[in-house]
Formats: structure tokens, C-alpha cells, sequence
């Protein structure tokens, strides 16, 4: 510290306090180039599948920083949440049927795309949607998040405890009336998903709909 005195280096408290976000990597905004390759129209995510029905009113996402419109979804509806309850109860038996050991390896296979190739576009995208820099959303959100996803892998694939005499609920629709972050979003679904249970659907907008197989206690 003496050397650093010595050189003439600002106070710590000084650099933190005016320091700026770095460039990204590369000169390009992964996250502005997969809203670009939609042509920043997307739709409700069902199935594998990104739905756009005819005749919706748009609504427009914004970034939260800037407010300005990065994209735009159609107006969800009534019909919306029950394609995507069909679509979580009929893979809802098949995905139970799989056991808790290849469940496991699924949401591990999962967090390892996330943490992979494409790790800068979903740190991007969540920086653009919730205003946190990119650093936060690369170092904090995005990997919490996944710990969240793979926590429950090894209590599922050892059978947690306690929960003899529980049985499936059924399919059930959840729906989000404000942006949810996606730690959040995991710390809920996570055990469910391991658990056996299913996520029919999502949309991107200001607020999203689930469909969710869950349980209750016979």
C-alpha cells in the first residue's frame, strides 16, 4: 500500500467510485444481437415453440435503464395459458416417468448450456431487462441462478426425505403480474422440475404465465 502511496495511486474508495462499466467483449451486445436475429419480435415460448397468434395487441419491452423498446411480444390472454397447460400435461407423465437419476442429469446437462456458449447472451439479455451492469448479471445473477438449478439435482437423484405419502396435484397455471429475475425464477422451479414435475410454458413480457405440474400430501 505504501508503494502504491508512493506512485500516486487514488484512494480505493475513490476508484470504486468512479468506475464504469468495461466494453463487452468483443464490441458486440450478444444479447441486442439474439433480440436482432428475432427480429425483435418474439412470441410466447410453448413447447419448443414460439407462439405469435394472430390479431394481439403488441406490447413493448423495454430496457430498464434507457426505456427505450428493445422488442415486442403479443398481449397474452386466456387462450395463451391453456396452450400452455396442455402442453406441461402432456409431457408431464413422460418427464415424472424419466426417475429422479436422468431428471438429474437433464437440469445438469441444461445448467451447462446456460453456463456455456450461451452465458454472455443470457447475461446480456438479463443486464437489458433488469438494469443491473453486465458484470452483475454475469457474476451474481446468472450464477446464483444456476446453483439454484442444480441444487436439487443431488437431493432428487439420492430421494429426499419426507416426502412419502405425497402425490401429484396436476397441472397448474402460474401467473407473474411483474418482471421476475431469473434466480427467483429457478429457486421455485428447480425443485419441481427435479421433483418430477413440469414447466408447459413462458412468455416474454412484463408479466409471464407457467403451467406447472405440482404435488400436495395425500
Amino acid at each position: 500500500m505504501a508503494a502504491l502511496a508512493a506512485l500516486g495511486a487514488p484512494p480505493v474508495p475513490k476508484i470504486f467510485s468512479t468506475m464504469e462499466e468495461g466494453p463487452i467483449p468483443g464490441g458486440i451486445n450478444p444479447g441486442e444481437a439474439w433480440l436482432e436475429s428475432h427480429g425483435r419480435s418474439l412470441g410466447h415460448f410453448v413447447d419448443g415453440t414460439w407462439l405469435k397468434p394472430p390479431g394481439r395487441t403488441s406490447l413493448e419491452c423495454q430496457e430498464a435503464t434507457t426505456g427505450r423498446t428493445v422488442a415486442a411480444v403479443p398481449a397474452g390472454d386466456s387462450s395463451d395459458l391453456a396452450v400452455a397447460v396442455a402442453a406441461a400435461a402432456a409431457a408431464a407423465k413422460a418427464w415424472a416417468g424419466l426417475g429422479g437419476h436422468q431428471r438429474g442429469q437433464r437440469l445438469t446437462r441444461l445448467a451447462a448450456t446456460l453456463e456455456g456458449d450461451r452465458r454472455g447472451t443470457m447475461g446480456a439479455l438479463l443486464a437489458l431487462a433488469g438494469g443491473r451492469p453486465l458484470c452483475r448479471t454475469l457474476g451474481a445473477d446468472l450464477d446464483l441462478g444456476l446453483r439454484l438449478l442444480q441444487v436439487p439435482v443431488g437431493g432428487v437423484q439420492l430421494g429426499p426425505p419426507g416426502l412419502e405419502g405425497w402425490t401429484s396435484l396436476g397441472v397448474v397455471a402460474l401467473v407473474l403480474r411483474s418482471p421476475c429475475s431469473l434466480p427467483a425464477l429457478l429457486w421455485k422451479l428447480g425443485p419441481l422440475l427435479a421433483m418430477g414435475e413440469w414447466s408447459g410454458g413462458d412468455s416474454w413480457r412484463p408479466w409471464g404465465q407457467l403451467a406447472i405440474q405440482g404435488t400436495r400430501e395425500k
